[in-house]
């Protein structure tokens, strides 16, 4: 017996194209697109019950390996219609005892799934990391330390220069961190601007005390905008050049972040 795994929905004129051996769902039967009403599609594919039942996902859970396979192919199946007018990707695991159950999901969630749908077009997902490198920041004491060393014309350390370099190295930790903590904090609101929303997961900011990731966000940006958003990212990273902070962006992405603040997510377990 066969189910259906739906993976997202697409907003498009016309069915929108599945490249031929394209990522599925492990032991999954190929990708379809089910038309789901007026210039809606549905990304699907037919998996074994056995496998994607419920007590089968609950035992997968379990095991990091079985959950990261799948969510790896969920999310590359996805990828494969960013160039449609909007995307809306479904929970990992949405699963229908068939095509015809899928649909009647879409066509009681219409107005709901319109509106999450309008709201996303044209527009996709950049993720921006900020980390604070101590070792990085440390070795920028170090140079700005021989570089007044060179200033002065001599190779000698003094006594109160050598405590100086000491006492600077060891606030390395405190005092940089404080203000790396602030710089984050700037680049979020910079950002923000150059979006048309912004979501800052601060939960994985503060997963482990001590933690030296100090900005986890996500940036809904239109696709026009995409090159701006980036020069923009760029001209701040320059101006923190040298202070230990290391700047990732990554992306275009589907708009994971951004589909429950547009009004729900679809998705859940087997119907």
């Amino acid at each position: 017996m066969t189910v259906t795994y739906v993976y997202c929905l697409v907003r498009s004129p016309r069915m929108p194209l599945v490249p031929k051996g394209g990522p599925a769902m492990p032991g999954a039967k190929p990708v379809r697109v089910l038309p789901a009403g007026e210039r809606t599609w549905a990304v699907v594919s037919s998996v074994t019950a056995a496998q994607y039942d419920q007590p089968a996902i609950a035992a997968g859970l379990q095991k990091l390996d079985w959950v990261g396979r799948r969510a790896m192919a969920h999310e590359a199946v996805v990828e494969q219609f960013l160039a449609a007018p909007a995307v809306l990707p479904m929970q990992l695991f949405t699963i229908f005892m068939s095509d015809e159950r899928a649909l009647e999901y879409v066509s009681r969630e219409r107005r709901r799934i319109d509106r999450i749908l309008t709201k996303l077009e044209r527009q996709l997902e950049w993720g921006l990391r900020l980390s604070f490198d101590e070792n990085a920041a440390r070795q920028a004491v170090e140079a700005d330390h021989r570089a007044r060393r060179v200033r002065g014309a001599t190779r000698n350390e003094s006594g109160s220069a050598y405590l100086a370099r000491k006492r600077d190295l060891l606030g390395v930790t405190r005092v940089q961190l404080s203000s790396a903590r602030h710089a984050a904090d700037r680049l979020y609101r910079a950002m923000s601007r150059e979006a048309t929303r912004a979501r800052r997961r601060r939960a994985t900011e503060q997963m482990a005390p001590g933690s030296r990731l100090l900005l986890d966000a996500a940036f809904l940006v239109p696709v026009r905008r995409a090159g701006a958003f980036r020069s923009a990212l760029r001209k701040h990273a320059r101006q923190l050049s040298g202070s230990g902070l290391v700047v990732s962006l990554t992306g275009p992405w589907p708009a994971y972040n951004f589909v429950d603040a547009a009004g729900g997510r679809g998705g859940g377990a087997s119907r």
